[in-house]
């Protein structure tokens, strides 16, 4: 597990604020929801994590339940309105390979009841192991298995088609 940086505990509140002010700064930023059970993180509570890559500063917020209203919020902050908007389009555009195998999984976890995870790792990302990558993460707790998608650029059509399935579960 990595230590966050500078870690500066903040209410949901704080760090929904902060990712504004960043936002209107244009500085570099992005977040993350992190379950109990999630390989990423070291506490045995929801986490939602602010990266601020910009001064080298993260912020985390612990609960009891997933963060899914903020993270909605935050989502369409980081990405644009449409990156959930567009997943329930007419004619999306196909997933990569590696997001299709992930989001068949995911679908089959929702018909189960099971929730879900996956993570976006930015290029510069704490997280990432694929430094200078856009990877899209999905942990498989049931299966014990991580599906990841590797790209050069930001993968938009990708991300709006999880962001959007993710986003319609209903626990939280």
């Amino acid at each position: 597990m990595l230590e966050l940086r500078m870690v500066a505990n903040k209410s949901v509140e704080e760090i929904r604020d902060l990712a504004e002010q960043l936002a209107a700064a244009g500085k570099k930023w992005h977040f993350h929801i992190l379950t109990p059970e999630c390989q990423l993180n070291e506490s045995k509570d929801y986490a939602l994590i602010l990266e601020n890559s910009s001064d080298g500063e993260d912020y985390v917020c612990h609960s009891g339940k997933p963060y899914m209203g903020v993270g909605q919020e935050l989502v369409k902050l980081l990405h644009g309105d449409d990156v959930i908007k567009a997943a329930k389009a007419e004619k999306p555009q196909p997933p990569s390979e590696a997001v299709e195998k992930l989001l068949k999984r995911a679908r089959a976890l929702m018909d189960k009841g099971i929730f879900w995870h996956h993570h976006t790792l930015f290029p510069d990302c704490r997280f990432n192991q694929h430094k200078g990558k856009w990877v899209i993460m999905f942990e498989d707790q049931e299966r014990g298995e991580v599906i990841e998608s590797v790209s050069d650029s930001e993968p938009k059509s990708d991300l709006q088609q999880i962001e959007g399935l993710f986003y319609s579960q209903k626990k939280g």
